[in-house]
C-alpha cells in the first residue's frame, strides 16, 4: 500500500510557515527604522559638535529620546498655526521698520525730530493699513499729460488743421471708427477685484 499523507492543518500551517516569515519582515522593518535613526541622530550630534562613530541600537533610542525632549524644552516641537497673508505682512513690515529704527541710530548726523517722525510715521501707516480692507491700495492723483491734451485738442477742433481732399475724404471714411473708438473710451470701466483709493495727504515714499 502507497502511504497517504496527511492534510496539514492551517494552524500547522502557519506556526511553521506563515509565524516566521512575519516575523522576519518585522525585524527587518525595525532593523532598517534603526539605521535610519542612528543616520539622523549621527547627523543631529556632530550639528551640534559630538562626533559618535558607533551606536548600538539601545543607544540609538536612547539618545532620540534625549534630542526629542531637548526640542521639547526650546519649544521647537510646538504646533504653530500657519500665518495668513496679514500676518506675514505685518512682521515683515515690522522687521523692515526696525531695519530703519537701526539704520538711523546707527548714522551720524541725522536729526532725532526727523527720526521720531520717520517712525510714527510708519506706526500710524501700518495702523491704518490695517484698517483698511485687505484690497484696497492708494494710488497718487495724477493730473493728464499735455501732450495727450493737445492731442486730444488736434483731434476735436476742425479748424486748425486744413486737411487735403484725399485726407478729408480718409477722415471721413474713418470717422464712424474714431467715434466708436471715443465711445468705447468714455464708457465707464467694469469694476475689478482692486479698490483705488485717493490718499487724503501727501503719500510718502520710502
Amino acid at each position: 500500500m502507497a502511504c497517504e499523507l496527511e492534510p496539514v492543518s492551517r494552524t500547522y500551517q502557519y506556526r511553521k510557515v506563515m509565524k516566521p516569515m512575519l516575523e522576519r519582515k518585522r525585524r527587518a522593518r525595525i532593523n532598517k527604522c534603526l539605521d535610519e535613526l542612528k543616520d539622523l541622530m549621527i547627523a543631529a550630534l556632530q550639528a551640534e559638535g559630538e562626533s559618535i562613530a558607533k551606536l548600538e541600537k539601545a543607544d540609538v533610542l536612547e539618545l532620540t529620546v534625549t534630542h526629542l525632549k531637548k526640542l521639547q524644552r526650546r519649544d521647537q516641537l510646538t504646533i504653530r498655526p500657519i500665518p495668513s497673508d496679514q500676518d506675514k505682512f505685518r512682521e515683515g513690515y515690522s522687521r523692515c521698520a526696525s531695519e530703519v529704527s537701526r539704520c538711523l541710530a546707527s548714522v551720524q548726523g541725522v536729526d532725532v525730530t526727523l527720526g521720531t517722525k520717520l517712525m510714527t510715521h510708519l506706526g500710524i501707516s501700518l495702523t491704518n493699513y490695517e484698517k483698511r480692507a485687505p484690497l484696497t491700495i492708494l494710488v497718487p492723483q495724477t493730473e493728464p499729460s499735455p501732450a495727450l491734451s493737445s492731442a486730444s485738442s488736434g483731434y476735436s477742433s476742425s479748424s486748425d488743421i486744413s486737411p487735403t481732399p484725399s485726407t478729408s475724404s480718409s477722415r471721413g471714411s474713418t470717422s464712424p471708427a474714431c467715434s466708436t473708438a471715443s465711445r468705447t473710451s468714455s464708457s465707464p470701466r467694469p469694476q475689478g477685484l482692486l479698490t483705488i483709493a485717493a490718499p487724503s495727504g501727501p503719500m510718502w515714499r520710502p
